[in-house]
């Protein structure tokens, strides 16, 4: 049967949206996503309250530029590349173009949403700052996606070439000509936009001519890896998913903090689990740092309550399916504890980690004042003792089922 990149391509691109879709549909009918759109409205509430305090000179032309040129310089090709191709396909690279080819306009479909609501949502800090209104937005969105474009394609020729140094001298440049061809573009200087144009017409070029060597298999096999373990990690705060693997290291200067054998076999267990893998502590450390940091900067006690209740909701809810981490294994089965002494054991873990969280929670917040950080403590020591004896055992009962 003769070889065909467009079969190819096609088998390939159905059978990561059909994995797409199985996973979302746990992730579309979960209480996170009630959580989100909470969050979501009371995000857009804040800011259109914002939007009207915005005065005359302020710089919503250089913010978007700035912002869009950040989001346009990343755009990753979804190759769907896997790790056989590196042998298999091979000697089949000469006939691979329409395939990446492909690759970058389904990326650009898929990516595309992004940056409509990310444009969307600058508008009306824009129009109030400009004093206009929004018919520049047809063509903002214009510039905003033949600019995606122009990334991906660059993107597509510089994973051809060996250096990673290179790449991301390629990444540096594109994000310097997008903020200046969107600044450009945002502020009429349609003539400037022409001449930021030419030298993004000279950049694909230049990376077409470099790029044209062998491809690099094994490097598009990792990022392909790295996109879909992205994703999973996602995935696995609503379900757990047999695909995340996550790395675990030994963390021995921690031991004397945790609890001992004698506290219970399940408590032992997953005190470690928790401590020792990447998946759950790297987790707890990234979403403490970025609360912390928007409790830390706002002023608003609202706004801090806020962010305060749901990075304690998301934390907990993603460290939930820690209970099912050992189910696949045989010799927790022998615990004489049994299952109510597992959920027991992630009730306690979970306690400790969310108070943890609370407390700073409540020091971040006294950036606003001593009753900011009290009020901000209190609801936090409240939702986590809601979330712990209220919430998490319905929840836990649901993820021993599966």
């Amino acid at each position: 049967m003769k070889f065909s990149v467009n079969e190819l391509f096609k088998e390939r691109s159905s059978a990561y949206y059909a994995e797409i879709r199985k996973y979302t549909r746990y992730m579309l009918n979960d209480h996170l996503l009630f959580v989100l759109v909470f969050a979501l409205g009371a995000l857009l509430f804040y800011y259109s309250g914002w939007v009207e305090t915005i005065e005359e000179g302020f710089p919503a032309v250089l913010i978007m530029a700035a912002v869009m040129g950040i989001v346009l310089a990343w755009s990753p090709v979804y190759t769907y590349i896997k790790r056989p191709d590196t042998v298999y396909l091979l000697p089949l690279e000469s006939e691979m173009k329409p395939y990446f080819r492909k690759a970058a306009w389904t990326s650009f479909a898929a990516q595309s949403y992004l940056l409509i609501a990310l444009l969307a949502f600058a508008m009306p800090m824009y129009a109030k700052a400009e004093g206009t209104g929004f018919g520049n937005f047809f063509v903002f969105l214009g510039a905003v996606l033949a600019a995606k474009l122009w990334n991906l394609f660059c993107r597509l020729e510089a994973l051809n070439v060996p250096s990673n140094d290179v790449r991301m001298g390629d990444m540096a440049i594109r994000l310097l000509l997008n903020a200046a061809f969107l600044f450009a573009v945002f502020s009429a200087e349609y003539g400037l936009a022409g001449i930021a144009l030419l030298f993004m017409v000279f950049w694909i070029f230049y990376m077409g001519r470099i790029g044209n060597r062998p491809l690099k298999w094994e490097l598009l096999a990792d990022l392909e890896e790295k996109r879909m373990a992205a994703f999973y990690r996602l995935a696995n705060m609503f379900t757990d998913v047999p695909h995340l693997r996550g790395t675990v290291k030994r963390r021995a200067w921690l031991d004397g903090l945790l609890p001992g054998s004698e506290k219970g076999t399940y408590t032992y267990l997953l005190a470690r689990t928790f401590v020792r893998m990447s998946e759950y502590s790297g987790l707890f450390v990234r979403l403490t740092a970025i609360s912390a940091f928007i409790i830390a900067l706002s002023g608003l006690l609202p706004v801090q309550l806020i962010a305060a209740l749901l990075f304690l909701y998301l934390t907990g809810f993603q460290l939930l399916p820690i209970s099912a981490r050992h189910g696949y294994i045989i010799w927790p089965r022998l615990y004489p504890e049994g299952e109510e002494g597992k959920s027991r054991a992630v009730q306690n873990l979970l306690m400790r980690i969310l108070l943890i969280q609370s407390i700073v929670f409540g020091v971040s917040a006294l950036s606003a004042g001593l009753m900011e950080g009290a009020i901000v403590l209190a609801a936090s020591v409240t939702f986590t003792l809601f979330f712990v004896w209220i919430y998490a055992p319905a929840r836990l009962k649901k993820i021993n089922r599966l």
